[in-house]
């Protein structure tokens, strides 16, 4: 049933080497990925940003801070991260100083020190 529909090879030598180079390189590639998210965690803990954003009379901004805002304020200085990776235990709506948390593959965390200033 399966081998007319090529869903299912025979098991020979060759067959099976295959599957075995398969994984090893999908080894490499998990470990490489794993190396690269470790050394993007150790340069983004502790970093500092700044963002420049406007805000009313009181200090208050007129939209939260996103994910969003906060990749391209990393991709200025050469940091590259996806935007669902980072979290807010709160929105950011104020001026001042706050911590975001970069939740990186591999479970790997960064905090990240933001400076929101108005413009």
């Amino acid at each position: 049933f399966l081998f007319p529909q090529n869903l299912a090879v025979p098991a020979t030598l060759q067959a099976t080497r295959q599957v075995e180079i398969k994984k090893e390189r999908e080894i490499k590639v998990e470990k490489k990925e794993l190396k690269e998210a470790g050394r993007l965690a150790t340069s983004l803990d502790g970093l500092e940003i700044e963002i420049e954003t406007k805000v009313n009379e009181v200090g208050k901004l007129y939209a939260a801070i996103s994910g969003q805002d906060i990749v391209e304020a990393l991709k200025k200085i050469g940091k590259k991260i996806q935007p669902e990776w980072v979290g807010f235990s709160s929105p950011i709506k104020e001026i001042g100083g706050h911590e975001v948390l970069v939740c990186l593959p591999h479970g790997f965390e960064a905090k990240i020190n933001l400076n929101i200033k108005a413009k």
